[in-house]
């Protein structure tokens, strides 16, 4: 029997089973916006042995245009391993490098925390490489609690101030999503503001969702962890998201796998 892996110890501790659960995203070099392609899967055996799962979304498998991640070159299987993908233990900062101690900090995670749990904080985010993943946010279906963890995206075009702003913003400071219909790359980008700050941008393959729990009622948005100017622009804020919605878009058809 499976059952999903609860990541203990960090800023993500309070996240439930879906937590396990990965989206993979990809960045077009056209327009340079994310849109979801997969999901990363850890489950956990009776034993405490992690199982990695890889599949692609269903929507893609009769695409003859998309570009598979080298790998998993087959859109239909459904890739299973004791050992973390190499396509995404490589995104993982290696123990040996000197700055891996401010690294983790910058991501709220302590100094033990496992492969799994730095690609959930960091999204295996690497300079110039066009796959990033995000956690899927929690969702509880009989009162449609969720909460979802999130690094803002575009923080690298704020302006001076907002970027000294960030730097002084402290864990459980509140902050508010602005919708900005006058996009002229999506019209249903949401900013994360403060006043009249924009401070950044919720990553596009959250998009739908955020605007389910803006829809849903009064929702809480507030920082888990700022980080200085110096950090990379990526780092620099990292969310939660706690409200409700009427459903869960990733239940959706167009976000199952294969």
């Amino acid at each position: 029997m499976l059952s999903s892996d609860l990541m203990s110890g960090s800023a993500f501790a309070d996240v439930d089973m879906r937590a396990s659960r990965l989206i993979v995203t990809r960045r077009s070099p056209a327009d340079r916006a994310y849109s979801a392609i997969g999901y990363l899967d850890k489950v956990v055996d009776d034993d405490d042995n992690p199982i990695y799962e890889f599949t692609y979304l269903s929507r893609l498998a009769d695409d003859l245009a998309f570009v598979p991640i080298v790998g998993f070159r087959d859109v239909r299987r459904h890739y299973r391993s004791s050992r973390l993908f190499p396509s995404f233990a490589d995104r993982v900062m290696s123990a040996k490098r000197p700055d891996r101690p401010q690294y983790l900090a910058a991501l709220s995670l302590q100094s033990d925390a496992d492969a799994w749990e730095i690609l959930t904080a960091s999204g295996g985010y690497r300079e110039g490489d066009p796959i990033e993943l995000v956690s899927l946010p929690s969702y509880d279906h009989s009162s449609g609690a969720t909460t979802a963890h999130f690094l803002a995206h575009a923080v690298r075009y704020c302006t001076d101030e907002a970027s000294a702003h960030i730097s002084g913003l402290k864990a459980g400071q509140r902050l508010a999503l602005r919708p900005d219909p006058a996009n002229p790359k999506d019209p249903r980008a949401v900013e994360v503001a403060d006043g009249a700050l924009s401070l950044g941008f919720v990553p596009s393959p959250l998009l739908d969702y955020v605007h389910s729990v803006m829809d849903g009622g009064p929702y809480e948005l507030t920082v888990v962890h700022a980080n200085p100017a110096e950090t990379h622009p990526h780092l620099r804020l990292l969310l939660r998201l706690g409200g409700r919605c009427e459903g869960f878009v990733f239940d959706g058809p167009e976000w199952q796998s294969v």
